[in-house]
């Protein structure tokens, strides 16, 4: 080979060598920061991509950093794991804090897992529900005591033909006209004779309980709503909700850190759901706890931000992941978008819709968005329009402020639908 060659290989070499180095550089500066995981994490956990691949300013996401320590130093809560999803790729993961902060001080890590409370609904029942609906087993427009005997309606009288009947649709919309809660001591109250927990006897409490409201006239954010869509389910398929969306959901789409009733070993890894650190793996939910035994349609569910970006990425992938199909492109629309007749309650199927009155989307996503919180401190907002998702998960039970999550949930919504270049 002649000098003058040698020379000009030894100039290419050198520039490519440069551009990886820029790359890199580029890489570091703009991805964010993920703590390393002692945990393994499913082999269908989303790949890792650096903001500006996919259409995001990664100088503006990084804005989540100095809005979660503004609120960590506040004591709104001691530890979070927050994730961005776009184009099915994981475009920032990251944990702050501490998940325990009784007794001896344990970091928050990736791998926490959450009682993720009323993140519950959507995730395990209205998917549920959803796939119901798709096989034919359930119609939205059903009445709920078809599946459940003697369930009241609304009587303006006592004449039969005045009673206006409630609706599974109902149920998932929050359109019941049921009452937003009601303790185990209440039920006791009620019934005297009866135990707890008992999912029989809360149900019967809920099927002659007095209504708030006529059925379609009022959006009222209920728990005895899903409580009642979970034993649906049950009716329809045999199967408990927590074993029901265990193999028609979370198995098939490899979501193996999510569960109902955590085992020791799971416990282990969860975010206490009490300040005193004594309960990691309990349900904070006193209905689903006490009630329910822990398997409720309303709280009760357990997961980790790897399982729940698979979930939120195969709602944007029209139902499927990875090859499996979870819901058809038709249930996924119909999960989105507000039912016809009830566009004026803000509600989709299991969801809550983008509204002026909602921070949860905060200002900059598009109408299109849906989310969901969880009273633990946990949420999700998913924006199909813009193709990407925001997961939230704090432990919430341990503020030591009176701040509460609404202006946070709204501004790292904020701040990562500002991050959007295309």
């Amino acid at each position: 080979m002649n000098e003058k060659k040698r020379v000009t290989l030894s100039i290419f070499g050198f520039v490519v060598i440069g551009a990886l180095f820029i790359v890199a550089g580029i890489y570091g500066i703009n991805r964010t920061e993920v703590q390393a995981s002692n945990v393994s994490v499913s082999a269908t956990a989303l790949s890792e991509a650096i903001p500006e691949s996919v259409g995001l300013d990664g100088n503006r996401l990084s804005q989540i950093d100095r809005v979660v320590e503004e609120y960590l130093d506040e004591g709104a809560f001691p530890g979070a794991v927050i994730g961005v999803i776009r184009d099915g790729k994981m475009v920032y993961k990251k944990s702050y804090g501490h998940r325990q902060v009784a007794g001896a001080k344990q970091p928050m890590t990736l791998d926490t897992r959450f009682d993720l409370a009323s993140l519950t609904k959507p995730v395990a029942v209205a998917t549920s529900v959803m796939q119901l609906v798709e096989q034919g087993k359930i119609c939205l427009g059903d009445r709920v005591d078809k599946y459940i005997p003697k369930f009241r309606g609304w009587a303006a009288t006592e004449t039969p033909k005045d009673t206006v009947q409630i609706r599974v649709v109902d149920l998932l919309t929050h359109t019941s006209g049921l009452p937003p809660y009601v303790s185990p001591g209440k039920i006791l109250a009620d019934n005297p004779e009866a135990k707890l927990p008992n999912p029989d006897v809360v149900i019967s409490y809920i099927t002659r309980c007095d209504r708030w409201a006529v059925a379609r006239t009022k959006c009222i954010y209920s728990c005895l709503n899903y409580i009642v869509l979970g034993r649906i389910v049950e009716v329809v398929t045999g199967e408990s909700i927590d074993k029901y969306a265990e193999e028609n959901i979370f198995e098939p789409l490899g979501m193996s850190n999510t569960r109902y009733l955590p085992d020791a070993q799971y416990a282990a890894m969860c975010a206490p759901t009490e300040k005193s650190g004594k309960a990691p793996g309990i349900v904070n939910d006193p209905l689903s706890r006490d009630g329910m035994g822990g398997v409720s349609g309303n709280a009760g569910l357990f997961s980790t931000l790897d399982d729940l970006a698979i979930y939120v990425s195969m709602l944007l992938d029209r139902g499927s992941w990875q090859g499996v199909d979870i819901l058809s492109p038709r249930g996924v629309n119909a999960i989105l978008t507000r039912p016809m007749g009830y566009e004026t309650f803000g509600r989709t199927i299991g969801w809550e819709n983008y509204a002026a009155c909602s921070q949860t989307g905060g200002d900059l996503f598009t109408p299109a968005a849906i989310g969901h919180t969880g009273a633990t401190g946990t949420s999700i907002v998913i924006d199909p329009e813009l193709d990407m998702a925001v997961i939230i998960l704090t432990n919430y039970v341990h503020s030591s402020s009176k701040r509460t999550l609404l202006d946070f949930r709204s501004k790292i919504s904020t701040v990562v639908a500002a991050s959007v270049r295309w």
